[in-house]
């Protein structure tokens, strides 16, 4: 009867709090490279990180930090990644609703769910367009960051994959 007692009075708080310690707090920071994408400093790529930056602060009004980038490689594949830190009690319903609020601006398709083989990260990907190109969304929240990137010329599973290599680069925990 005390193990019983033992694992519902420590085992559950434990089990349902390690994913927020884990990952909040967070901070953000763009690194100049990720894999063989490059961090373009042009004005364009300035003008639109800055925009979605200022998005992101007025659509979550709670974020602690922001940020926003685009990325290039020399064989023309594009990465546009926005985002911001800040507590999510709700990752997997911020998820939802960040594809939904991204939907009409990329024309996306219904969202696919990916295991992202983290306890308490969520994340979705649909397909869409910009600009008459053809575009995958991903967003990926867990309970200290969202973060959301917009691909182009590849496919579903590599833009998922390419959102778990960019938001391990640009957010970390904060281990106090």
């Amino acid at each position: 009867m005390l193990l019983l007692t033992l694992a519902c009075c420590c085992g559950c708080p434990a089990y349902y709090g390690f994913p927020i310690s884990a990952q909040y707090p967070a901070r953000a920071a763009l690194p100049e490279q990720v894999a063989d994408l490059r961090l373009r400093q042009d004005g364009d790529s300035a003008k639109t990180a800055k925009k979605l930056e200022n998005e992101v602060r007025n659509e979550h009004l709670l974020a602690e930090d922001t940020f926003a980038g685009v990325y290039s490689t020399t064989g023309g594949k594009r990465v546009t990644v926005f985002g911001g830190t800040g507590f999510r009690l709700s990752p997997e319903s911020d998820a939802d609703a960040e594809i939904s609020r991204l939907t009409e601006r990329y024309a996306l398709s219904a969202p696919q769910s990916v295991d992202t083989g983290v306890r308490g990260r969520y994340e979705r990907c649909a397909v869409g367009s910009a600009d008459g190109s053809d575009v995958v969304v991903c967003t990926s929240v867990d309970h200290g960051s969202i973060a959301t990137g917009v691909f182009t010329r590849l496919s579903v599973t590599d833009s998922a994959e390419l959102l778990a290599t960019l938001r391990a680069q640009i957010v970390q925990p904060e281990r106090g």
